[in-house]
């Protein structure tokens, strides 16, 4: 779930072995290719030949291969079928569904309301979060345990009964950024819980009842995508928050959208994610 950054200088060194010729690397094929000629020196990956990592780069955009028949974004979620078996489970769970429903309500109010109570007096968040504001004092963070434990009852409530993980995540001093795969509405609500990172999200959300105040605790960094100043400043707060152990995490979904899950789509370019 969390993983330490690279270091960059390792990006540029070769994946393959010194045995596979550039041509075979840029193609993808490195299975059972020698050469014969004694004394003779590999050609380097990212010699003459060129940086088979070229399409990485934000000035390269990928070539056009053509369409996939893959659907990232088709979840194939079975249709209504109203036999009677259906009608009478669906009328069976009515009582389930309405406690779920309260508890939704009683977990939204009372997360809210301890939010609101921990960002009282707060000068950095009186309005929206200013750049280079300080961290959130001890004493809000704990307050802040009330609203995530809200998060979980959530999402108990929208059947997130026992939630599976596998093994820890690494401290915070290792791996100060935590990038994720965006399926659903559900995992911001799960890291909210979990690890009460910050993330970035655009300005427009700081509008929203309920979810402004809570990110706002959750000491946002908000960017504008239509404006270079808003992005350079918003890559700035990134690294400054990731190089200080007294904030969160950062909270990244480099894809900027959700899928199925079944597949990896392209990250976004743009500054804040080749950061």
């Amino acid at each position: 779930m969390a993983s330490t950054s690279p270091n960059p200088a390792s990006l540029s060194a070769p994946l393959l072995s010194d045995s596979i010729s550039p041509a075979h690397a840029a193609n993808g094929h490195a299975a059972n290719h020698r050469h014969h000629h004694d004394g003779a020196v590999a050609a380097s990956v990212c010699g003459d030949a060129g940086d088979p990592f070229a399409f990485l780069s934000e000035d390269r955009p990928p070539r056009d291969r053509g369409p996939s028949p893959a659907d990232p974004f088709r979840n194939g979620t079975p249709a209504w079928c109203g036999g009677a078996y259906a009608w009478a489970r669906t009328l069976l769970l009515l009582p389930v569904a309405a406690v779920r429903l309260a508890l939704f309500g009683l977990a939204i109010a009372i997360g809210y309301a301890a939010t609101w109570v921990a960002l009282r007096g707060w000068a950095d968040t009186h309005v929206r979060p200013r750049e280079g504001g300080g961290p959130m004092p001890a004493w809000r963070r704990r307050l802040m345990w009330i609203t995530r434990i809200s998060a979980r009852c959530i999402l108990f409530s929208f059947g997130y009964h026992w939630i599976r993980k596998k093994g820890r995540p690494a401290p915070r001093e290792l791996a100060p950024i935590v990038v994720s795969n965006h399926i659903s509405y559900i995992e911001p609500i799960f890291f909210f819980y979990e690890l009460f990172p910050t993330i970035v999200s655009s300005d427009s959300h700081d509008a929203l009842p309920f979810v402004g105040t809570i990110i706002r605790a959750m000491q946002v960094i908000y960017v504008d995508r239509f404006s270079p100043a808003s992005r350079k400043a918003a890559v700035n707060e990134i690294k400054r928050k990731a190089a200080c152990n007294s904030f969160p995490r950062v909270l990244l979904f480099p894809e900027g959208t959700t899928t199925n899950g079944r597949f990896l789509i392209s990250f976004q370019h743009g500054e804040i994610y080749r950061y």
